[in-house]
């Protein structure tokens, strides 16, 4: 995943694979409090959207000649952020927020696909934000989702 066709391969291979686990998910076991950790799977989606649209607006800034990252503003400490974003949501049913991440997950992908093919590769910025939102992001939440569900993915 290194040229900008293979990170857009990328980005929808980790979205069908996490989709799949999703598929599996109804709307109780959805809104469970304490399925991922503290979340319920919908706050999960929060969270992961909360990131998506952070970083579609750092994707846009950059396409407009704009550094990602405004001044004053730190995304190295994930820990520092992920309460926000799901609070920012507010009480969504587990559709609803299945509905936004997947808007989110368009947006971030429309956003991408717009960057110039000659700013990707290997330890380039745009990889590095695909990386920690998308492609190893719905891993580790899939690692999570599948464990939620008995293991039997």
């Amino acid at each position: 995943m290194t040229d900008q066709t293979s990170t857009l391969q990328a980005m929808t291979e980790a979205k069908e694979s996490l989709d799949e686990l999703l598929n599996r998910i109804d709307e109780a076991h959805g809104s469970w409090e304490g399925a991922v950790g503290e979340w319920s799977v919908a706050q999960l989606l929060q969270h992961m959207h909360g990131w998506l649209t952070e970083m579609t607006t750092a994707v846009e800034r950059m396409n407009a000649g704009q550094r990602p990252t405004p001044e004053g503003v730190d995304y190295s400490n994930p820990e520092d952020w992920n309460p926000g974003f799901v609070a920012e949501r507010g009480d969504q049913t587990y559709e609803e927020a299945r509905a936004a991440f997947n808007e989110g997950h368009e947006h971030f992908l429309a956003a991408v696909g717009k960057v110039d093919p000659g700013r990707f590769g290997e330890a380039k910025t745009i990889n590095r934000m695909v990386e920690g939102v998308v492609t190893h992001h719905y891993a580790e939440h899939s690692e999570d989702l599948d464990r939620f569900l008995g293991g039997a993915h």
